[in-house]
């Protein structure tokens, strides 16, 4: 349900937050409607014309405002105290953020506790970060900082977690010459160590297809429910038939759930713990003979144009480094149906070319706004033949 203005077309008029202009988090705060919605489908536009892609854009469909639920904060403890929230514009500065049009309320109260342990945490000179996400309103959150995680740290991320009503909190080490930062500057991470889940006070859960997922620390899910639930709606009514499915680079099984509603579905990924997690559930939910997880590195070893020949249609759903070597193997297949999902523009452009030269013909090209007032946005379209 549309709020704060926001509609189908587009997120609405916006009140400037007080941080536009010096957040490097949105960009188009201060278009209006119309313009914000050409400026949004011209990225898209663009990119398929630097491909030569031919291909219908349709119109944009947003989620509204404050719907996003996953962030990474940057914090840095200069002269004048701490600062917490986004990365300014073109720098590496820490915008000590009050407000925030883009956040779910629940993951931006987040902050609050954030500053207090950060504030109790951080020398002055050093930064960190805490990247997290909200999930069914359980907060998952993964701190990074320098040191190494002895009992203390333990105790203190465990009182943290109790005091902010986190279902989970892991933590990451940093170098030292990242986290070592003056006059309030955070840099990217370098992380020195694999993630380790300190507490785990109750657990984090998705549904996908009103099937239950018990999600490994920090899963990738959408950026907002909204956006996922525009993007399962828009796969699924795209593979209005076919008995088999193979739903590549799947996750936890954001469309691999839904799609096994009288289908059977292969799911591929290269995250173990992801198809762990689809895999538990898949036999959680009596689903074990119609979904399959494997684990597979698609992007060094995609399927091949043989192994593709027994499926109705694939859905792909790479990173933003999109999937060229998948996609050669998709046009030289039998495969009749490919839907593609992506978040950046200039990629899907480029690995839909590959379809269309192959054979494949793309239908409209929906872009999925659920990052508003920035530069990003999510696309979906059917190519078939």
């Amino acid at each position: 349900m549309p709020v704060d203005g926001a509609g189908e077309d587009g997120p609405g008029p916006a009140s400037l937050c007080p941080h536009f202009g010096t957040c490097g988090g949105c960009a188009a705060q201060d278009l209006g409607d119309d313009a914000y919605r050409r400026w949004k489908r011209g990225f898209v536009e663009a990119a398929l014309r630097r491909a030569g892609l031919e291909a219908e854009v349709a119109a944009p469909v947003s989620v509204p405002p404050a719907s996003r639920r996953r962030a990474r904060f940057f914090a840095a403890r200069g002269p004048s105290g701490l600062s917490l929230g986004f990365h300014a514009r073109a720098s590496h500065d820490v915008v000590d953020m009050t407000t925030c049009r883009v956040l779910e309320q629940g993951l931006f109260a987040l902050t609050r506790p954030l500053r207090r342990y950060f504030q109790q945490t951080l020398d002055p000179g050093q930064s960190g970060e805490a990247e997290a996400q909200i999930v069914s309103g359980a907060l998952d959150i993964l701190i990074r900082t320098t040191g190494r995680l002895d009992l203390e740290r333990c105790q203190g991320l465990v009182d943290f977690a109790r005091q902010a009503g986190i279902a989970r909190v892991s933590w990451q080490g940093l170098r030292p010459d990242r986290a070592q930062r003056k006059g309030g500057r955070g840099r990217p991470s370098g992380a020195l160590r694999s993630a380790e889940v300190v507490a785990e006070l109750r657990p984090v859960t998705a549904r996908f297809g009103g099937v239950a997922v018990a999600l490994p620390p920090m899963a990738f899910v959408q950026a907002s429910a909204a956006g996922e639930a525009l993007l399962v709606d828009a796969v699924t009514a795209a593979i209005a038939r076919g008995a088999r499915v193979a739903d590549l680079y799947s996750g936890a099984g954001t469309f691999t759930f839904p799609l096994a509603r009288g289908r059977r579905v292969a799911a591929f990924d290269g995250d173990e713990a992801l198809i762990a997690a689809l895999d538990a559930a898949a036999r959680g939910a009596g689903l074990g003979a119609r979904v399959t997880g494997a684990v597979r590195n698609l992007a060094r070893r995609p399927l091949r144009s043989d192994e593709l020949d027994g499926f109705d249609a694939v859905v792909m759903d790479p990173p933003r480094a999109g999937a060229p070597a998948q996609a050669r193997e998709l046009a030289a297949s039998g495969v009749p149906l490919v839907v593609m999902v992506s978040c950046d523009p200039a990629t899907f452009a480029r690995d839909g070319k590959i379809l269309t030269d192959g054979g494949f013909t793309p239908g409209p090209v929906m872009p999925v706004d659920q990052f508003v007032w920035t530069r990003h946005v999510e696309l979906v379209a059917r190519f078939s033949r």
